[in-house]
């Protein structure tokens, strides 16, 4: 395995999963009908440590880096543009956040629409340019030992920072409140 099957693996949980239960989420308050405070809260939390305790910090703190110093052409440029979309995501959980978190009667449930949508939306590209651009960079220039080292940063990363079985909780609940919001096609 290649430290960006492991990544492509963590994407296809967010597209498959995440992001069609925010979507579910979304669908349900436009529809006026109401979500589970305990099920806004747990998205939360999953998007805080399953994409950006984790997900986010092994592209910045280790693939980044190592792509910049293969002095790829054109790499510096479309990492400066992948951290920056990390930023405006960071900020667009950071609004959901605010609206979950506010008293019943003064929350703003469009609001979480409105964020949680303008999120999707660039999670989706940002997800398809890694794929598309930065991926097939990292597995052209970077030899076999720095993909080698790469990949146990990462399993390193997902034991210590957030836990191997916090990891598979994090799955199984975002699994569990898909049966909820998804519906089958």
């Amino acid at each position: 395995m290649k430290p960006t099957d492991y990544l492509r693996e963590e994407h296809r949980i967010i597209k498959q999963v995440m992001l069609p239960v925010l979507d579910g989420i979304c669908m349900e308050i436009e529809s006026g009908r109401s979500v589970e405070q305990n099920n806004l809260e747990g998205l939360i939390v999953f998007v805080k440590e399953f994409i950006e305790d984790s997900h986010y910090k092994k592209e910045e703190t280790y693939l980044f880096p190592e792509i910049e110093k293969a002095g790829v052409l054109g790499a510096e440029e479309l990492i400066t543009s992948l951290k920056k979309e990390h930023d405006e995501e960071r900020q667009y959980i950071n609004e959901i956040n605010k609206v979950v978190f506010e008293e019943e009667e003064k929350r703003e449930l469009p609001a979480i629409v409105e964020y949680s949508r303008s999120y999707m939306r660039l999670l989706t590209l940002h997800i398809d340019k890694e794929e598309n651009e930065l991926f097939p960079m990292a597995d052209t220039y970077l030899s076999p030992p720095v993909q080698k080292d790469l990949l146990k940063s990462f399993e390193d990363m997902d034991t210590g920072i957030i836990g191997s079985e916090r990891h598979e909780e994090l799955k199984m609940w975002l699994d569990t409140v898909g049966k909820t919001y998804v519906k089958p096609e």
